[in-house]
């Protein structure tokens, strides 16, 4: 697999998984149970560097020839150490933050951008709806022009980072009329008139990862932070939004390892019958399948990630990597529970944390079916 990666990917990696393995993993059944937003790590991860890794120096990123794969093998390790935290990290330091790199004023770069990349603001994303989610065009957020500005009012579901963020980025309709054509970003302070949390939301699943439904009521937002300007529209987010399925790709895979990591260490002490369970060829063989589907995994997402950053097409690759990673990482954790036994119903045991948590990718970013139906378009049916 390292000969995927120059010394500077493989640095890379070496750090931020010394990071997780001493300062993330050692906390995650913590973080699991209390299901609180770990402000202090989220702090020091950005104060070391890694929330910008897909920025460029000017804005206080690292400017990484390979970005997108940078990125990738980020999610996949911290997701190893915990999937709420890397959920979090994983919104704030792509989508939520590169809207505003790619179509903010300076002015916002200034006051939003740069402290987010130190981890002094939170970002989030709102696209989703109570009666909208991969149909984005049927959005009823409405942008209605003002004087100076814009005035929002909606209600947005399934936001990440909802109830912590400073700032969200939230898409909005100027005119239903247009479909996908009227719906357009702009960037939201958390502190402005009109915009609340209506309630933070209850998961089974990606604990200490926040979630929540916001609600906007004529909340003013200023010319400038339509983002891209007059022209600018929710389309120009796409290739950010499918970026993003790679990202959650890697967040699987993580999960699916720290799986398979466990189950393989307990196969070789738990004993029955007088030796190792991993000593029997059941476990054996679902311990080596379990491996197999994360093997297939990592190459297809790590392949995805390097189309992305080679400027090609990646619809279709990003769409598969999801499904390919999604579907194989839950089965991973299923198998994982599996040799377990009785045990992987405890709580005391982190086999049935992977597990809940490996259903978030099949959800999180759009459905392994919707999926599917982005690749098929793409095939011309």
């Amino acid at each position: 697999m390292d000969l995927l990666f120059d010394d500077n990917l493989r640095q890379f990696r070496h750090t931020i998984a010394r990071w997780v393995d001493e300062r993330l993993a050692p906390h995650a059944d913590a973080l699991d149970r209390a299901d609180m937003f770990p402000r202090e790590l989220f702090e020091e991860l950005g104060g070391l560097g890694f929330f910008g890794v897909l920025f460029p120096e000017e804005y206080g990123g690292s400017g990484m020839d390979r970005g997108y794969l940078a990125y990738t093998l980020m999610c996949e390790e911290l997701s190893r150490g915990h999937m709420g935290f890397a959920s979090i990290v994983c919104m704030h330091a792509s989508t939520a933050s590169h809207t505003i790199a790619s179509w903010g004023t300076d002015d916002l770069r200034r006051r939003y951008l740069i402290p987010a990349i130190r981890g002094e603001k939170i970002g989030a994303f709102a696209i989703t709806e109570p009666n909208a989610g991969s149909d984005a065009a049927a959005l009823r957020t409405r942008a209605s022009r003002c004087a100076g500005g814009w005035s929002l009012s909606g209600t947005k579901m399934f936001t990440s980072n909802g109830t912590i963020a400073d700032f969200v980025t939230v898409a909005a309709t100027t005119d239903p009329s247009l479909g996908l054509k009227g719906v357009k970003l702009f960037l939201v302070d958390t502190k402005s008139e009109g915009f609340s949390v209506g309630r933070k939301l209850e998961k089974f699943a990606i604990h200490a990862a926040d979630t929540a439904e916001l609600v906007l009521k004529d909340v003013f937002v200023s010319d400038e932070r339509l983002l891209g300007g007059a022209d600018g529209s929710f389309l120009n987010a796409y290739r950010t939004l499918t970026v993003d399925r790679i990202f959650t790709a890697a967040l699987a895979i993580g999960n699916g390892r720290a799986a398979y990591d466990a189950a393989l260490r307990y196969a070789k002490e738990r004993t029955q019958f007088g030796k190792p369970i991993g000593s029997f060829q059941a476990i054996q063989f679902r311990l080596v399948d379990m491996l197999a589907k994360l093997e297939q995994a990592r190459l297809y997402t790590y392949y995805a990630a390097m189309l992305a950053d080679s400027g090609a097409p990646i619809t279709t690759e990003a769409a598969l990597a999801k499904v390919i990673a999604a579907e194989n990482c839950n089965d991973v954790c299923q198998k994982a529970l599996s040799i377990f036994g009785g045990y992987g119903l405890m709580n005391e045991y982190p086999a049935q944390r992977f597990l809940r948590d490996s259903f978030f990718p099949l959800v999180g970013g759009g459905t392994p079916d919707i999926m599917r139906v982005i690749a098929a378009r793409q095939l011309g049916l």
